[in-house]
Parts: structure tokens; sequence; C-alpha cells
């Protein structure tokens, strides 16, 4: 014992004499006014519009701040310089409440009249709630900040062009623990780099062992399922996904904790350490693989709580346990909730061998034998949702098409140059509520004609969605989507309820486990949130997230489950900002957005086999960073086995753009290579690499 104190009190002196700070500097120029009736709103490209419920909305940008190893963020300042005084006087337009997507619209306007009459600077506060979080070791700051003082009273508006954020940092024990207890992969890094703001933090950080990876994928299953997955498993082995299967009898029996969920999460945080596994598939429904249900509160109108909210966020997030004060109520503020998930989870919400079945060859046929001429072909659902104010869907479908920046954060979207993108939305023929609605049969009838992925916003319920009841989710109806005469396809949905699995008759349980239409599908087990009056909102934010990861190239791959985790990654910084840290619908979101189907499948953005450039090739490892980029770009690949190897860089029209970069005989392992883009244009370009194995190559932006 007294040699481990030892140990324990020079390594709390050595984290002591490191600890300090980190700073990160922030600009703003060019601003936007918008007049909304009586009302001005204020913001720049990069910010977005947050503030709490009747009081002035201000522009935010976030703060995603690596830490030095083994250090928390204790403090934040904010350092504010050359102040520009914005001519003019305005009212600031006041925060509206955020709303659950099928309750309908308040039919009120809330205004915080003792705000608007104060004479002094507003807000007292220029951030957001400051905490530290960990992804996969690395230990982030996240938070957020104005760069904005307002004087309601005066209707003046000062904003800082510079602004320098300070974290002050402290050592802490248990972040150097967790750091030093995982050896992280390459996808890891690349994840972690592409998030932190100061990726340059990343080298100060100790350098590990290769990950002890003897697999990737763990199924935990019932004893029932166990030997149900061979057609899964041969698959993945054959694309260098190592997978093994766990029961839960076997875990329950073997692993503390005091509960089944605790066991379960022990277990996969015991793999996800000794083994460096990426993927968590949870083989059955909610009576076989047991849900945490989370509290989450959200300030509208006389609120909104709900006490279990079904979120496998708890079998994702390693850090922490989701229950700080122990008081057996998980996912409240209190609990410091680990808010970046680490490893990808999924469920398969089978009751039966035979939906079990269904859902793994769904999986295998849509990877290993697409129909080819349809993968590009997305079709956008968007529903009439409210009169006041005027609310449709289309309009936030229509930020998944392209590349935006709307409302403070770049996302990419679906490429409308090379895809053929069907839309579906209920459109305003005159005012006040004269409204065309599409209906059952024109849905069916653009399903059967062969979609790849579904993109939906409208209401819903447990049994309800796209207009469809539990009743219409029939073979019959889907005959076409049978993964031979069309692809099984893939859906997200905005919409609330559907995808609770709590429930026997979800209806998303059920799109996925017959024999056609949905391999995997995104649900909400809760409530999906919106905000009045914006095409902003907690459950459209995440989804532009996904999207983004699919068309991105800060994943080395497009697996289902990950695009899921790296939306919730890149949204987490939000959960804590001013209006959202109390009422809490972007946290009620991360919470009960959930993945349903195969955690590890990979998702075709493209024809498999194009004229020499293909985006999608499973298995292979090539990553581009950063995405978009200014001048430069880092090629990570890993070969196989000794190969020649050519880097070129081609426009959307084919044409090779810059001088072709050859490699002669490079070794079997993982290459980085650095190339100068700075004579290109801004505009979307392709970097191709051809080995003796395989051509492939992947979207590269770039913005100047």
């Amino acid at each position: 014992m007294k040699k481990s104190l030892t140990f324990l009190l020079v390594l709390f002196i050595h984290l002591s004499l490191n600890a300090g700070n980190i700073e990160k500097t922030y600009f703003f120029d060019s601003y936007k006014i918008t007049n909304t009736g009586l009302y001005n709103t204020f913001s720049f490209n990069n910010t977005q519009l947050a503030g709490l419920p009747g009081e002035p909305v201000l522009p935010y940008h976030e703060v995603v701040l690596l830490l030095p190893p083994g250090e928390v963020a204790e403090s934040l300042e904010v350092i504010g310089e050359n102040a520009t005084v914005v001519p003019g006087s305005f009212i600031l337009y006041p925060k509206q409440e955020v709303l659950p997507i099928s309750k309908g619209p308040s039919g009120r306007f809330i205004k915080n009249e003792a705000v608007y009459q104060r004479d002094g600077n507003y807000p007292l506060t220029q951030t957001g709630h400051l905490t530290t979080q960990t992804l996969n070791g690395f230990t982030f700051a996240l938070c957020t900040f104005t760069p904005v003082k307002y004087n309601p009273a005066q209707g003046k508006i000062t904003f800082y062009e510079k602004v320098t954020i300070r974290i002050i940092t402290k050592s802490d024990l248990k972040a150097s623990k967790i750091r030093n207890s995982y050896a992280p992969s390459n996808n890891v890094l690349n994840r972690v780099r592409n998030f932190a703001q100061n990726p340059e933090m990343i080298d100060e950080y100790p350098q590990m062992d290769s990950p002890k990876s003897a697999y990737q994928l763990l199924i935990i299953t019932p004893a029932i399922f166990q030997n149900e997955f061979q057609a899964l498993i041969n698959m993945y082995n054959n694309k260098n996904i190592i997978t093994q299967v766990k029961t839960v009898e076997d875990i329950d029996n073997s692993t503390n904790g005091i509960d089944l969920q605790e066991k379960i999460r022990n277990y996969i945080k015991d793999q996800y350490l000794n083994n460096s596994i990426e993927y968590v598939l949870l083989g059955g429904d909610d009576q076989f693989v047991p849900h945490r249900g989370f509290y989450c509160h959200v300030i509208s109108g006389s609120g909104y709580d709900d006490w279990d909210i079904p979120a496998d966020l708890y079998y994702s997030g390693m850090d922490g346990n989701y229950d700080l004060n122990d008081n057996q109520i998980y996912g409240e503020v209190a609990d410091s909730s680990d808010l970046l998930p680490d490893v990808a989870v999924a469920r398969m919400p089978a009751i039966d061998t035979a939906e079990l079945h269904h859902m793994i060859h769904k999986s295998v046929s849509y990877q290993t034998n697409p129909v080819e001429g349809e993968l590009p072909n997305p079709l956008l659902v968007g529903e009439y949702l409210y009169d006041n104010p005027l609310t449709f869907g289309k309009d936030y479908m229509n930020l998944l098409i392209d590349d935006h920046n709307d409302n403070g954060y770049f996302t990419h979207g679906i490429p409308s140059v090379s895809n053929t993108i069907t839309t579906l939305y209920d459109t305003l023929i005159s005012l006040p509520s004269n409204v065309w609605s599409w209906d059952v049969s024109a849905l069916l009838n653009e399903i059967n004609q062969g979609k790849s992925f579904i993109h939906h916003l409208g209401h819903a319920s447990t049994n309800y969605v796209m207009r469809l009841t539990t009743g219409d989710i029939t073979n019959a109806n889907f005959s076409q989507v049978d993964g031979i005469t069309h692809n099984y396809q893939l859906l997200y949905t905005q919409g609330c309820d559907c995808g609770g699995f709590d429930q026997p008759d979800c209806i998303g349980s059920k799109m996925v486990t017959i024999n056609n239409f949905l391999a995997c599908g995104v649900f909400n087990s809760r409530y999906g949130w919106f905000d009045q009056g914006t095409t902003e909102g907690p459950s459209e934010h995440l989804q532009r997230e996904f999207v983004s990861a699919l068309y991105t190239d800060t994943l080395p791959d497009k697996h289902f489950g990950t695009a899921l985790m790296i939306s919730k990654i890149k949204t987490a910084p939000w959960v804590t900002a001013p209006g959202e840290f109390e009422p809490g619908a972007q946290r009620w979101c991360h919470y009960d957005c959930n993945a349903f189907g195969d955690v590890a499948l990979e998702i075709w953005t493209d024809e498999p086999h194009g004229v020499g450039i293909s985006e999608n090739q499973p298995g292979i490892a090539f990553t581009v960073f950063p995405n978009p980029a200014k001048d430069k770009i880092t090629i990570q690949y890993t070969l196989p086995g000794e190969s020649d190897v050519n880097i070129s860089v081609f426009n959307t029209a084919g044409q090779q753009v810059s001088i072709s970069v050859e490699f002669p005989s490079q070794a079997a392992g993982i290459h980085n290579t650095e190339l100068n883009l700075s004579n290109l244009q801004t505009g979307i370009y392709y970097c191709r690499i051809e080995t003796c194995f395989s051509l492939w190559a992947k979207k590269v932006m770039i913005v100047r």
C-alpha cells in the first residue's frame, strides 16, 4: 500500500506541474441583420442563434478545445478585442419555445419585458455552460460564447471582431487514468482530429502502443439468438471486421453491476478498453436487451418531463455512469452525463428468430449484392406541420441537399450534381392554409420505384410515421423493395415516438423487422423537437450532422452506427448552449435518437462501380483531412501489402487538376502523404489513389 500511495503522490505532483491554460482565437467580420416583423436578428455566418426563452437571441460560436492529457476545464475567460458598434437601433427577436414536432404550435408569443427594459450590457455572461467531456481517452472542453454585447433599452449592438477564449485547466487523476487505459485506433485518431478546433494538441498526448484490437464488432444477444448471426459474422470477417458474440445470460452471470443494464455496459466498457472494439450490436428487442431509461426536462409551456427515455447512448458513452449523484435517476443535468459516445451502438429490435433472420439477411444483401442504378437516389419527405407560425418540413429537408452553413454551422449535404433526389413535400397553394398534401399511395409508389435513403420530417407517434400506420407495414405494400427488384432502404425520421422500442407496437421496429423495406433506420424513442419560426431545431441539428457524416471524409468509412455517433459528437457542444442547458431539448434528442439495424452496415452513397472513381468501397482504409481544406490536405491510407502507389486529384468532370505523385514499392501498413492544393479554386474535387490492389477516391472540398 505504501508504494501505491507514493506513486499516486508523484503522479499528482506531475499533473499539477502540467496544469495551465489553453487559448483559441476566433474572428468575426461580416454580419447579417434580418428583419422579422418588429424585431431583428443579428448573426454571423459561423454562429448559431441561441438564447433563453423570452430573451434576446444572440449569435453563439461553439468551443471544442482539446485539453492537455490529465487535465480538465476549470473555468473559461472571454477576451474581446476590436469592439465595433453596429449603426442603428435594434429590437432583437425574443427566443421562442422549443416544441415537440407532433404537439402543434404553442399559439403564444413570449417576451421577457424586464430584460428588454434593461439599460446595460446583455447578456451578463457571454458563454454557455462549460463542460469537460472525454472522447476515446481525449479530453475536451465544450462550450459556446457570443461575441456580442447588447443594450436592450437603447437597442445598441456591439461586437468584437477578435475573441480569444482562454480555458483555465487543472490536473485530474481520473482524466489521466482514462487516457492511459485506452490505445486509439487510426479511425479514432482521425475522428478526434476532425472534432478538435486545436488538433495539434493530439501530439501532447503520450504515444500509445497499437490498439489491442482482437476484434472490432461485439454482438450482445440472448442465448436463444446466439447461433443465428453466422451469416453476418462471415460477411464481416471477409471485410476484416472481426466479430464476437456474447450472450446476455453470460454477462448477467459473470459481470458486476447493480442490474442487468449496468452489467451489459460494464462488459462493453471492458471490451472497449481491452480489445478496442468499435461497434456494439444489441441483438434483440427491449425484453432481451433492456434499455436504460434517461431523465430529461424541457422548459416549454408548462414543461415536459420524461423519466424513462429509452437511450442506447447508455451503451455507447464509456465515461462515468450517467448517475453521478447515485439517485438511480439517469441522465440528469447534475449527472454530468457523457455526451461524446466512444463506440457505435445500434439495436436489432427482433422479438423472435424470424425477425432476426429478416434483419440479418437485409444487411448482408444490401452490402454484398446491391441493385445498381439506384444507390444515389434518395427520397426526401416533408409534411405540413403548423399554421402559426406557418411551418413546412420541406424547408428543413432542403438543408440536407448540398453543403450549408445555415443556422450557424457547416454541414455537407447530399450532392445534387451526382444524385437523383426525389422530393415528396406538402406545399402551400395559397394563404392562409390552403395546402397540397401527398398521400400514402404517392409515398408507396415512390418507395417501390427504388430509393436509397429516405429522410423524413413530419408528425409521428408510436404506431404512425410518414402517414403510415403499423397496419400499413406489410411485405405486400413494399413488394418491390425486396433486395432483388430494388434495394432494401434506409430511413432517418425526426418524427415523435415512432422508435419507442419499449412499446410492443413500435412502428419503427416493425419497419426494420419485416422481410422487405428497411435495412436500417434512425428513430426517436420519444419526442422530436424543433424551434418555432426557424429551419433549426434539436432534431434537425442531429439529422444534418448525420447526413454530413455520410458525405464528408471525416470518417474513413460510412458505417450506419458510426454516422449516428458522429452526429452526436458534432452536436454535443450545443447541448449546454444558452437556452439548452436548462430547457434541455437538445439533450433530450441526444438521448432519444436511436439506431435500429446493423451497427456496422456500410451505407452506399454512390454506385459500387463508376467511371473510374468510386467514393464508397467497403473495407478500404483511406482518409483525407482536413476536409473542407484551404491549401493543404493530408492523405492517410493503409496498404495490405507492398505496392506501387499513384495519388492524383481530379475535378468533378473527371479531369486531372494536379500533378500526380508516385511512390514505388511502398510497404504494407499506414502511410501519410501531404498535398498542396493552393492552386485550386473553391470547389469539389476527388483525390484518387491507385495501387496494385484497387483504385478508389475520396471527395475533397476546397474553401478559400
